[in-house]
């Protein structure tokens, strides 16, 4: 009998939570199989299927749909409207995801699971029952579960701690902390070509969603804003309140037309006067070359500041 494959969409929850789910699958003899890594192809592809007002990452994320179908079982599309440790609420996009992927392709077998604080709907709960849908044993479900949860812990904890010691190292170079997402960082047609850009310049990059614990980043927010409603700028937030006075500049990348990463931007631009700010939108237009400009210019700027 040929083993089952899921199909993971390289976008959205992928880029926080691949630790998790390929670990979770594979444990419990399931083949999970990812989409290609975003271009130019899958971000046209998901633009077309999309209304004009959807967010350039959630267009993004029916590309990558679109890229799965007829080489998999079933795509995996999970819905997390609370994120796992009590984090917050996510994005109404997260909350969605499901319901739009499946409006959007009706005919395509489409796996879920959902983890909803307010329904009592927790993430070890979810798997769980994802993984007796899948043919797994109540055992064999939770015991998977806790060996994906432990791997996605491993893997934040280091990645932390990496960025930690490159901070450390190059405390006499300039650096720039950059405030996005990490499903837009992580993308190789959004974030990680501006990071790139920012390297070129020699600068050292310090990424907000490796600044601290989750946990550690929501206590720094309250300084900014008590009451920012989401979890993703709200730790984002809490990496500008510690990281603020070890930077020589910070830049918040946005992606179109998101209402949370405006709001949080304006809150940052208004909060923040020491250090520089620059806001870089993204969407389907940027320009390489235009975004490139900005950046070196940013960089000029914060290497006059540090020689003055």
């Amino acid at each position: 009998m040929a083993t089952p494959t899921i199909g993971i969409p390289r976008s959205m929850f992928f880029h926080s939570e691949a630790g998790l789910v390929t670990t979770f699958l594979e444990s419990i003899g399931v083949r999970p199989v990812l989409s290609p890594p975003t271009d130019r192809s899958i971000m046209e592809r998901g633009i077309a299927l999309a209304v004009d007002e959807t967010c350039l990452p959630m267009k993004i994320h029916l590309g990558h749909v679109d890229s799965l179908r007829g080489s998999v079982d079933r795509v995996l599309v999970p819905r997390y409207a609370v994120l796992p440790g009590d984090r917050g609420e996510t994005c109404v996009k997260f909350w969605g995801a499901y319901d739009v992927t499946r409006n959007v392709f009706p005919e395509l077998p489409i796996l879920s699971y959902d983890v909803d604080r307010i329904f009592g709907r927790s993430e070890r709960r979810a798997l769980s029952a994802l993984g007796r849908e899948l043919g797994a044993s109540p055992l064999a479900a939770r015991r998977a579960w806790r060996e994906a949860d432990a791997s996605r812990r491993e893997a934040r904890t280091r990645a932390i701690a990496q960025q930690a010691r490159l901070v450390e190292e190059t405390a006499d170079l300039p650096s720039v902390l950059v405030c996005g997402h990490s499903y837009v960082l992580d993308d190789r047609f959004m974030g990680a070509p501006l990071l790139s850009l920012l390297e070129d310049q020699g600068v050292t990059v310090v990424r907000s969603d490796r600044a601290m614990e989750p946990h550690e980043a929501r206590s720094a927010a309250l300084e900014f804003s008590p009451g920012l409603k989401w979890v993703y700028n709200s730790e984002q937030v809490g990496a500008i309140a510690k990281m603020r006075g070890r930077v020589g500049g910070i830049l918040l990348l946005l992606t179109f037309p998101c209402g949370p990463d405006s709001l949080c931007a304006e809150l940052v631009q208004r909060a923040v006067r020491d250090v520089p700010v620059c806001v870089i939108v993204l969407d389907e237009l940027t320009a390489a070359g235009g975004m490139q400009t900005r950046i070196e210019s940013f960089c000029d700027i914060i290497k006059m500041r540090r020689s003055a």
